[in-house]
């Protein structure tokens, strides 16, 4: 036959095929349109094919329909009794029982709500389009079950719970037969721990009651050691190479071995920092060893001369030193490692003073800027004993530019610890023997100078009352008080030359110099103005068994109230360049006598 009656013969083929089978094909997409088109119809409050809740086929199901065939498995689920073993299933492994019924177990369905609503789009071709590829891709939902079961998970950590056992360093300097070795290093062996991993136990929990699945074998954790064997074999190595030969600290002939035993109080070998060395216990262990180095630098105190117009100094200046013990640290570690040699020669830091003794007339100190004057008679001896104390303490300070003076860091702690005697001082709303009783003499003087040297106040508290040692003399007003640690006296020297404070004492009067460069300053104070006096409350009489019947002790004295206040205005080539008032406010205080009432 030819190739041409083979196409027609074909073709005669196909038509004849069409014309037998055409209606049915049409039938059949005529079916599945339909079919596609009342899919969505169909499923328009249920949920696609092929979507489950846990182990529950929910397909077709409506979203209340899909909950209650989850629950209907859930329920029974939590009735039951499981049980658990800490090592794969034997005889020999101790079994667990958690009973779910006192679990309080509880579904949080949001997860079934938003599969709905996403199964359920808006648009109807995208309704179509998802619930079609569920068909090829199953949704699968795992709700939310919380459970209570805290107490039950405890009593099995007691249970099961095994501590970790760090590797042990002993250090046995017991000698041996033939004295070869004098001491011996030995590891224990560290053991890893095991605890109830609580949260993976919930989570088998959980997905039985979602899935019926069974995990029988309770999940543990394992716990290492914070001391590992390897980190005691690298200890035990260390230790080894320090025993053959020992670490050498030196300090010009000063010698310190740190040898094996030594060293073995200063390792750190719970730390993950790649560091056999405690910072801690080495750096307790450098300051024994600064403690016999370290050398405080000493400051001068100086004097000017107003004849010579020169300083000179009464207590010279002095270099201190101190032993770098951030530096040291590394250096130990390095020889421990055997990274450098054993003898490590100590870093130690030279300090130098503020001010060299031979500097001190570089200083730009020329003459008097200001002087402040109060008067201490009728003062008891332990407080003139403080008074003159505490001027040997200012006196001689030297006050860079632009820094600030403080009072209580100057003089320090004030306490019997540190020389002071007790003397009368307002303490806790009374007047009453404490330590350093006088010492506000200093402080108001001092105050007095700075504002007559036109130098800026930066703290300055009054009295509580007004007190009459600061008015021998002198208006109201004019006090400062202190009170170590909290309540200080400061002011800052704002020139661009060094200030010298001078503080004597000429009978009863105490005298606080300020010297420096002058700067043309000016200073006008006018004269305190007193207003509000208020008179003293009556006086206070209280009974004191520890006193003998018949003597009356005044401990508290009778001072009116008062509001003071006064203006201080500074200027310089007649430029204002400071102007300020000055308040205090008194509060009437009452005399108070202890009568005694003692047999």
């Amino acid at each position: 036959m030819s190739p041409m009656g083979k196409v027609k013969k074909k073709e005669k083929h196909l038509i004849q095929f069409f014309k037998v089978n055409f209606l049915p094909i049409i039938l059949f997409l005529t079916l599945l349109l339909l079919m596609l088109l009342s899919y969505p119809l169909i499923l328009l409050d249920k949920f696609s094919l092929f979507t489950f809740i846990g182990d529950s086929n929910v397909s077709l199901l409506t979203e209340e329909e899909a909950i209650r065939a989850f629950e209907a498995k859930f329920n029974k689920r939590t009735k039951e009794k499981l049980q658990f073993s800490k090592a794969e299933a034997s005889s020999s492994s101790q079994i667990f029982t958690i009973d779910l019924a006192t679990s309080s177990a509880q579904i949080d369905y949001t997860k079934v709500y938003d599969t709905f609503k996403a199964q359920h789009p808006d648009s109807f071709l995208e309704k179509i389009q998802k619930q079609l590829l569920n068909i090829f891709s199953p949704t699968r939902i795992y709700p939310n079950i919380k459970l209570a079961l805290d107490k039950q998970l405890e009593e099995i950590s007691t249970v099961i719970n095994q501590p970790y056992q760090n590797a042990e360093i002993t250090f046995d300097e017991t000698p041996t037969a033939d004295a070869t070795n004098s001491a011996r290093i030995q590891i224990k062996p560290g053991v890893d721990g095991s605890s109830l991993d609580k949260e993976a136990l919930k989570n088998n929990l959980v997905k039985f009651l979602q899935t019926n699945i069974k995990i029988q074998q309770l999940p543990l954790k394992i716990i290492q050691p914070k001391i590992t064997n390897d980190e005691a074999e690298k200890a035990k190595t260390a230790l080894e190479n320090v025993i053959k030969e020992p670490i050498k600290l030196t300090f010009e002939e000063k010698v310190w071995i740190l040898d094996a035993k030594q060293l073995l109080t200063l390792l750190d070998l719970e730390t993950s920092n790649n560091s056999l060395l405690s910072k801690t216990q080495t750096n307790t262990y450098l300051k024994k060893i600064a403690s016999e180095i370290d050398q405080k630098v000493q400051e001068g105190l100086f004097e000017f001369n107003d004849q010579t117009k020169r300083v000179s100094a009464f207590r010279p200046s002095a270099e201190g030193q101190e032993l770098d013990i951030e530096k040291t640290y590394p250096l130990l570690l390095s020889a421990i490692d055997n990274n450098s040699s054993k003898t490590i020669a100590l870093p130690v830091n030279i300090v130098q003073p503020k001010v060299k003794t031979a500097d001190v007339n570089n200083l730009g100190i020329k003459e008097l800027l200001g002087r402040g004057i109060s008067n201490f008679a009728g003062s008891i001896p332990n407080r003139i004993y403080n008074v003159n104390l505490t001027a040997a303490k200012i006196n001689g300070t030297l006050i860079p530019p632009g820094e600030i003076f403080s009072f209580n860091q100057t003089v320090g702690d004030i306490s019997g610890a540190t020389g002071f005697k007790q003397a009368y001082v307002i303490k806790e709303g009374r007047t009453v023997l404490d330590d350093g009783g006088g010492v506000c003499q200093d402080s108001t003087t001092l105050f007095r100078a700075v504002l007559n040297a036109g130098l800026p106040v930066v703290k300055r508290v009054a009295h509580a009352y007004r007190v009459g040692y600061y008015e021998q003399g002198f208006p109201p007003g004019l006090d400062a008080t202190v009170f170590y640690p909290s309540v200080d006296f400061q002011f800052k020297n704002d020139t661009e030359h060094y200030i010298l404070i001078q503080a004597y004492a000429y009978g009863s009067t105490l005298f606080v110099d300020l010297y420096g460069a002058p700067d043309n300053r000016i200073v006008n104070l006018t004269t305190p103005v007193v207003t509000n006096i208020t008179p003293a409350p009556p006086d206070l009489r209280q009974d004191d068994p520890t006193l003998p019947r018949g003597v009356v002790k005044q401990v508290d004295f009778a001072a009116r109230g008062a509001d003071v206040s006064f203006t201080r205005t500074v200027t310089r080539n007649g430029e204002i360049i400071a102007k300020e008032v000055w308040k205090s406010f008194y509060k009437p205080w009452q005399a108070v006598y202890l009568v005694g009432t003692g047999g």
